[in-house]
């Protein structure tokens, strides 16, 4: 439903009246013309059902600057308030927007007879703007909201039993509950916080009538959230069941609940994260749908002084990246901080506090989009933030830029787990220039990239198996050898939360002794794996491993199993190896591995 928030500014009667309606999808470009006056016109685009729409100018302008922002509603981005300053006399005096992403640079000009307005509902976003104008001024602006709409990823899977919608009235998830069994996914439960901060259990979606291996995935909902679902099902048309669940957050991800048999799916979308769930469920789950939202950056508060009439906001917003911050200082004081940041391919600069060259400056270089900064670490006192340390995604950190204290002086930090900073906001002294205090804005970094299935190796029979690519790497082989070559194999992972994971054993159990190869972990890493296979006496007409050889980033360990030419290798260059899958029965039929880039180990 659309809200109509009356114009702000001024009332004069000459004011000509201008509405631009509430039928669009979305606000797409601004366009501000202004001078010392105020603002003289303003112009707004939109789209709608899919296809742009231009609209016309408001006001009429003569001799003016021209200020656009433009709002990418591609990559999920949309307005969501206006902040103005006017006066009853000249109307509008200046203008700031600010979508659910970032905030555009204050336009116009405003002094201290100014009033100030903001056009803002909470969750809703701006779909269309009305007004009035006169002269060379627009005298007063308001807009129409509505509700910002999730994204619906349809249920894939069965249409069995009863249709289920848990809806999107939830803040955060802090428990997923799911039970499996012989024939998939029986049931599904989630457990969340609404948008009233209320602890709320959801509904059983599916059977609790039958025995089975229950899994619970639970995380921290002020600080974690779910990017995305991977699963599997199969069965015939429209009586599909879902047969395995893997669930991942920002900062890890769960076991598989259940088994990879079947056709893979994955509910995901870059740059959001899931908000609800919707599905089929009968006395098995037969399918599993998704609501999901944009991400958005979050606000942190300021370090230091931020109160008195010596001080000055100053807010930069959100934007994708960092690519350089240079740092003006003196022995006392930081002056000026001067960052450029990446904005869909452009560099955007800002600075704030006095630059006159009186002062040492000092740059940090970013890699972006490699390396992004994570954490600012700075002291305050009294009067001033002095001095600053930054650091990245990569383990670099800067050097100190400024070495005096004073004795107030107070050590903080400007981090949030997960996510890099992409833009800053603060205040400084008009006069002086120097910095009092210091904000950020966060927003989650890229996810490291799914680990790749690469083909196993080796004879047709065993039973397949498969340990997962839900680690970080390996630290130790067990490998079991007899007469015929290999006749069984576990391994030794690190999981994304550093605990470590023992695979089962695959091949014959009964061994008494294995021989181990050990990594100096997390330095070293599987690399690749180079092995042989043929029909050996008791394999019947199957062919079995019969030799493994195993390489990391330092070395590689003895021949395991007969002495045999290799007729294999598992490798990918630029990756290194996380996890194994194959088939094996009493011996190791076949042998295949996950692998992820080097880069993000």
């Amino acid at each position: 439903m659309t809200e109509r928030l009356e114009a702000e500014g001024s009332r004069r009667g000459n004011n000509s009246k201008w509405d631009d309606k509430s039928d669009h999808d979305d606000v797409t470009k601004i366009y501000v013309n202004y001078s010392l006056s105020g603002i003289e016109s303003i112009r707004f685009d939109y789209v709608k059902s899919g296809k742009p729409k231009d609209g016309p100018f408001r006001g009429q302008s003569y001799n003016t600057y021209t200020h656009t922002f433009e709002i990418n509603h591609l990559k999920y981005e949309h307005l969501e308030s206006v902040e103005g300053y006017y006066t009853e006399d000249t109307g509008i005096e200046a203008l700031q927007f600010k979508t659910n992403l970032r905030i555009s640079e204050p336009i116009g000009y405003h002094h201290d007879g100014c009033t100030k307005f903001i056009l803002a509902v909470e969750g809703k976003k701006i779909i269309g703007f009305h007004g009035s104008s006169f002269a060379l001024r627009v005298g007063s602006l308001g807009a129409y909201f509505t509700w910002d709409t999730p994204t619906i990823i349809k249920a894939v899977g069965g249409k069995v039993g009863t249709k289920w919608d848990d809806g999107v009235n939830q803040a955060g998830f802090t428990k997923i509950h799911v039970r499996s069994g012989q024939k998939g996914i029986q049931f599904i439960k989630l457990e969340y916080v609404d948008k009233d901060g209320n602890l709320t259990d959801g509904p059983i979606h599916g059977s609790i009538y039958r025995r089975g291996s229950p899994h619970v995935f639970e995380f921290k909902h002020d600080e974690e959230y779910l990017v995305s679902v991977e699963g599997y099902y199969e069965g015939d048309e429209e009586c599909e069941v879902i047969q395995g669940l893997q669930f991942r957050t920002n900062i890890k991800t769960s076991e598989l609940m259940g088994s990879n048999t079947g056709k893979k799916f994955k509910l995901t979308a870059s740059g959001m994260k899931i908000v609800g769930f919707h599905g089929y469920a009968e006395k098995n789950l037969s399918s599993l749908g998704a609501y999901l939202t944009p991400l958005t950056p979050k606000k942190s508060e300021c370090k230091g002084i931020t109160d008195g009439s010596n001080v000055w906001n100053w807010d930069d917003g959100a934007f994708e990246g960092i690519r350089k911050v240079s740092v003006f200082f003196t022995a006392l004081r930081i002056r000026c901080l001067m960052i450029n940041y990446e904005d869909a391919g452009k560099v955007v600069k800002r600075s704030h506090g006095l630059n006159n060259n009186d002062h040492q400056e000092e740059k940090f270089v970013v890699d972006y989009p490699n390396e992004f900064i994570t954490s600012v670490v700075g002291t305050m006192s009294s009067s001033s933030v002095m001095p600053l340390i930054f650091k990245t995604s990569k383990g670099r950190t800067s050097k100190q830029f400024g070495d005096y204290s004073f004795d107030d002086s107070v050590e903080f930090v400007l981090e949030s787990k997960g996510c890099a900073i992409v833009g800053f906001h603060g205040w400084h002294n008009p006069v002086s220039g120097y910095m009092t205090a210091l904000g950020a804005y966060y927003y989650p970094m890229p996810l490291p990239p799914a680990a790749e299935k690469l083909e196993a190796q080796g004879g047709a029979g065993g039973a397949p198996w498969d340990d997962g690519s839900n680690f970080q790497g390996v630290r130790k082989i067990y490998i079991g050898t007899g007469e015929v070559g290999i006749v069984s194999i576990k391994f030794l992972y690190e999981n994304d939360v550093h605990e470590i994971v023992v695979g089962d054993h695959h091949g014959n159990k009964n061994l008494l002794r294995h021989e181990e190869f050990d990594l100096d972990y997390p330095s070293e890493y599987l690399t690749s794996v180079e092995g042989s296979y043929d029909v050996v006496p008791g394999s019947e007409e199957y062919e079995v491993i019969i030799m493994l050889k195993f390489t990391t980033n330092k070395r590689t360990s003895p021949c395991y199993g007969l002495d045999d030419d290799p007729i294999f290798v598992l490798h990918k260059e630029g990756h290194k190896i996380v996890g194994f899958h194959g088939k094996s029965s009493n011996m190791l039929h076949k042998l295949g591995i996950h692998v992820l880039p080097i880069s993000n180990s």
